[in-house]
């Protein structure tokens, strides 16, 4: 047995093994015998029918199966040997072989780079925010927003009321096919309508009637209205205002405090945004900390895994929009022979009891989170993600020991990117 690495391909080893013609004919001799006990030939009682016989009929096929039990056999011997620690499957080339001849065969297989893990030598920015009553305040009113509700108003509409309207449209004097709705209501601001339907509505009241003009935008989805301009009569059945809840015990109880009591609303909000300002701030400390990771450490890459993350970001439609799939998929190898090593080397474990944990944290999102957290013990795959998960924020807790971390303090706002009340983010 031979091993060697081209100069071109570091990752590579290249297994040259020569089988004698002794052990190729010993192996299929072997198995011919088991197979003349139980064959069944025309003539013959089972056991009963001549070699001669026997090898014409199987001597292919053992021949084949003795070669893959001393590939298989001699492949193995040599990751142990060579303490090969490969990537996946190997090409297997049979160069040789026959009966009465030797068995020679290259198998070529990637391995694991060996390489020390660089820790980074870096600050890691780590935001902190104190939850205050004004996050608490603008949270509850962002849940008062979602819940809003409309009541008829004797007015002209105005922005942001919700309108109840007929509306006919005719091009030329000639309805249009689907121009005709009736009862239809519209938040005026929302862009569900065109932008000059809308306008027409503005100022209207109930019982009143108005005819616009309406152009159709020239990339209109429907072609034959593209860059047409159309004749929408509308008649305005209702004008109704929105209104937000009050902050009362009705408001409580409907989002399930069960005494509405609101001052414990607002301590579960409080909590809410504390346990979600601590997960952000852990998000963007590991965020930081991956991203050091890929710039200090730069491992021979397998082509292998490089072509199985390939193929998974292609099947990705979101990762796919993202651009550079190359590297893209060449971040995701590097950090994940960086963690592994870093787990492999420090003997990182995965307990079940920490496995549950990531699997409930999950289930929190889903109505049923028994059920989901069933589905998911019940997939081999998706276990072996959870195991991933643990073991990949028990490699970022490693590494947080050994790199500077300065503290920084923030407003809520600022950690979650919210703009605060009254303003808009730039972007």
């Amino acid at each position: 047995m031979q091993i060697s690495t081209p100069e071109a391909a570091p990752l590579e080893r290249h297994i040259h093994v020569t089988i004698p013609a002794s052990e190729v004919e010993s192996g299929v001799s072997q198995r011919l015998r088991n197979k003349a006990r139980s064959v069944r030939l025309p003539g013959f009682r089972p056991g009963k029918a001549p070699m001669t016989l026997i090898e014409r009929h199987y001597g292919s096929d053992a021949l084949m199966e003795t070669f893959d039990h001393l590939i298989n056999e001699r492949y193995s011997q040599a990751v142990r040997d060579e303490s090969l620690r490969p990537v996946g499957r190997p090409e297997v080339q049979v160069e040789k072989g026959g009966r009465g001849e030797d068995l020679v065969f290259t198998a070529v297989v990637e391995v694991y780079p060996e390489f020390d893990p660089q820790v980074p030598d870096a600050t890691v920015i780590r935001k902190t925010a104190e939850v205050t009553d004004a996050d608490v305040d603008a949270t509850i009113d962002i849940m008062r927003q979602q819940r809003r509700f409309y009541v008829s108003a004797e007015r002209p509409a105005q922005d942001e009321d919700r309108v109840t309207v007929d509306f006919q449209g005719a091009i030329d004097g000639v309805p249009m096919a689907g121009g005709d709705v009736t009862d239809y209501s519209v938040v005026l601001g929302s862009g569900r309508l065109l932008p000059d339907i809308e306008q027409g509505l503005l100022g209207m009241s109930a019982g009143e009637d108005r005819t616009v003009a309406v152009r159709f935008p020239a990339e209109y989805h429907v072609a034959e209205l593209a860059g047409q301009t159309a004749q929408f009569h509308l008649q305005v059945r209702e004008v109704a205002a929105s209104q937000l809840p009050e902050v009362d015990a009705a408001f409580a109880l409907a989002l399930g405090i069960e005494d509405g009591d609101v001052a414990v609303l607002r301590q579960e909000v409080r909590e809410n945004l504390e346990r979600e300002a601590q997960r952000i701030s852990r998000g963007q400390v590991k965020a930081q900390i991956l991203d050091l990771v890929v710039a200090s450490n730069h491992p021979d890459l397998p082509r292998q895994m490089i072509g199985q993350e390939l193929e998974r970001l292609q099947k990705d439609a979101n990762a796919a929009a993202g651009g550079d799939l190359d590297a893209l998929a060449r971040r995701r190898v590097v950090l994940g022979l960086v963690l592994s090593e870093i787990v492999r080397r420090e003997k990182l474990r995965a307990s079940p009891a920490e496995v549950t944990q990531v699997i409930r944290d999950m289930s929190e999102q889903y109505e049923d989170p028994e059920q989901f957290m069933s589905w998911y013990r019940s997939n081999p795959e998706q276990m072996e993600q959870a195991e991933a998960l643990v073991l990949e924020d028990k490699v970022v807790a490693w590494l947080l020991e050994r790199v500077k971390v300065s503290d920084e303090a923030v407003s809520f706002n600022q950690l979650i990117g919210r703009a605060p009340t009254g303003e808009t983010n730039a972007e």
